[in-house]
């Protein structure tokens, strides 16, 4: 049982806290076989009053939490739920079991650093204690957090795909890869693209995407290869049905799978939809354009921060700062 104290508290300290730990013990008869055994049904799940698990109320209150900021159920799975899941059953916020969880992940990538924090907050909504001197270095704060790139579908790779696609007697698969590649959307957009009312060879993109902090607002997107919109017919495109989908949270993974079904991403090459997205931010804050992180966030849908945090290797200076000076 954790004494809760870092690990360079001095002795006299721990004696003292042990001391209180074993009267807190007595005081409830934990010392008093009889007392304490009665209420153990050896080998069961600890469960809460209605009858659910500790880890299933703790996947529930969590839901609960993340649903009323419009996360989605797949999203909540994918960021948060399969870690519950990975918890001890029967004791989820031991330290053996936290750490288990934890030190299942990179402990020099981002997933690590957000974990540590989510299971943190997670015990506290719990009721449960952490063992921050044991739990918090295993975030390793303070140093260097190493991102994945940002893998891309270069321009002609994007042509081959689009060819080949068209050679396929599934138009309403074509349209959501061209779309996807002409504009850059994210693949559940290619379901809601409407044609802008107000630019020519635009798309107008009527919802925005749901986040912790709101929801981010409708937005038109211009094409950054606009000879693409007739070569791969987009207008035409826009008038055929997208593939028929019982969700939108599953567009990514049926897009994936298509992708792959066709030989357009391989097995093991980290290559997924998104580059699609990921060439679009290349394209646009390329030296022939010169979009700057503002307007390019806005064409893309989301803040100039997160933007900055995916693209940042990819924006270059918009204009020299010394031009406007005299220097002579």
């Amino acid at each position: 049982m954790p004494l809760q104290l870092p690990l360079h508290a001095h002795w006299e300290e721990v004696l003292e806290r042990g001391q209180l730990l074993r009267d807190h013990l007595e005081q409830h008869g934990a010392y008093v076989r009889h007392q304490w055994e009665s209420q153990i049904s050896w080998g069961a799940t600890p469960t809460t009053g209605d009858g659910a698990t500790l880890r299933e109320r703790a996947y529930e209150l969590w839901w609960l939490r993340k649903r009323t900021e419009g996360c989605s159920r797949s999203s909540f799975d994918k960021h948060y739920g399969s870690f519950i899941q990975r918890l001890d059953p029967r004791h989820p916020f031991s330290d053996g079991s936290l750490m288990g969880v934890i030190e299942s992940t990179d402990p020099h990538g981002p997933t690590r650093k957000r974990l540590v924090n989510f299971l943190r907050e997670l015990s506290e909504l719990c009721g449960a204690s952490w063992n921050a001197p044991l739990l918090d270095p295993l975030q390793m704060r303070g140093r260097r957090v190493h991102h994945r790139d940002q893998p891309f579908f270069s321009d002609q790779e994007i042509e081959q795909i689009l060819h080949n696609a068209a050679q396929r007697p599934h138009r309403r698969w074509q349209k959501v890869l061209s779309l996807m590649a002409v504009y850059g959307l994210r693949p559940w957009e290619a379901w809601i693209a409407e044609p802008s009312p107000t630019h020519r060879d635009c798309l107008w993109i009527p919802v925005g995407k749901k986040n912790s902090k709101g929801t981010n607002p409708p937005r038109t997107v211009p094409p950054y290869h606009p000879e693409w919109v007739q070569t791969f017919q987009v207008s035409s495109l826009l008038e055929e049905a997208a593939p028929q989908l019982n969700n939108l949270a599953v567009a990514g993974a049926r897009t994936n799978q298509q992708l792959r079904r066709y030989g357009f991403c391989l097995p093991g090459d980290g290559q997924t939809s998104y580059g699609f997205r990921h060439a679009y931010a290349r394209r646009l804050h390329s030296p022939l354009h010169r979009v700057t992180d503002t307007h390019g966030a806005l064409f893309m849908g989301h803040t100039v921060a997160a933007h900055n945090k995916a693209y940042r290797q990819w924006i270059e200076g918009q204009a020299d700062p010394l031009e406007s000076l005299s220097l002579g």
